[in-house]
């Protein structure tokens, strides 16, 4: 398979073929109500980034995942800012995540928020998901992903649709930390999915010096994620809070 689809991550219009990976499926599922493009996206994405790990080309493969999500979170929010309600059943759990955010927007209390149980989960997810990357060369982390990003993009879109400032909304809606722990699994799938491979091929893929790389960057932005959940929860809250008619 990566043989196959590499000579579409490595033309001119690379970046290209994960937006549609990442959009298409959506737009498809959007008439039907289904929940189902968030597995098709995944697997389309995850088929373009393997000959970014096969060939070791990290700022590729990671270019590819992120594109992928990009397309698709921006396509998700903007349907969500449109039509608010009727398009919830594509995204499965996402109108309760909605509903969440509002109390903890409104009045500040969310468990999910608090530091005894946010910490310990913080690095629980860690750990699941390179577990699972390795167990899948990185499929589930990014079908998963498809599925935890909507949650947040159904927020954010039916947010910016309510709030006096949708430029505010857009930028604080979709938290910092989040973005910082997407962009943790983002390099730490490249690596787990790149040992693997390694492993299985018998063949080396990358050099330890990248392979330090792309694990320091990933735990950077893990460092990242619970610091600026610790320490700019309340700033966000309150911003956004002031955000709301």
């Amino acid at each position: 398979m990566s043989s196959t689809l590499a000579p579409l991550t490595n033309g001119r219009a690379w970046l290209l073929w994960p937006a549609l990976a990442g959009s298409v499926p959506l737009l498809i599922a959007w008439p039907l109500g289904a929940w189902w493009h968030q597995l098709v996206s995944g697997v389309l994405v995850w088929a373009l980034f393997l000959p970014a790990v096969v060939a070791d080309r990290t700022a590729r493969g990671v270019g590819v995942l992120a594109m992928g999500f990009a397309a698709h979170c921006a396509t998700a929010i903007a349907l969500s800012f449109c039509l608010g309600a009727d398009v919830a059943p594509l995204f499965p759990d996402a109108a309760g995540y909605w509903a969440q955010q509002q109390v903890w927007i409104r009045t500040g209390v969310d468990p999910e928020y608090v530091v005894a149980n946010w910490g310990p989960a913080h690095f629980q997810l860690l750990v699941a998901m390179v577990v699972f990357a390795a167990v899948s060369l990185g499929l589930t982390p990014l079908v998963q992903g498809m599925h935890e990003v909507d949650l947040m993009n159904f927020y954010v879109g039916n947010l910016v649709a309510g709030s006096d400032s949708a430029a505010t909304a857009l930028l604080l809606g979709w938290h910092p930390w989040s973005v910082m722990r997407g962009l943790c699994y983002l390099f730490l799938t490249f690596e787990v999915a790149s040992i693997v491979l390694e492993k299985w091929s018998g063949s080396a893929l990358s050099t330890s010096m990248r392979r330090r790389w792309r694990w320091t960057l990933g735990l950077v932005f893990f460092s990242l994620d619970g610091l600026l959940k610790l320490f700019l929860l309340p700033f966000v809250r309150d911003v956004l809070q002031l955000n709301l008619p």
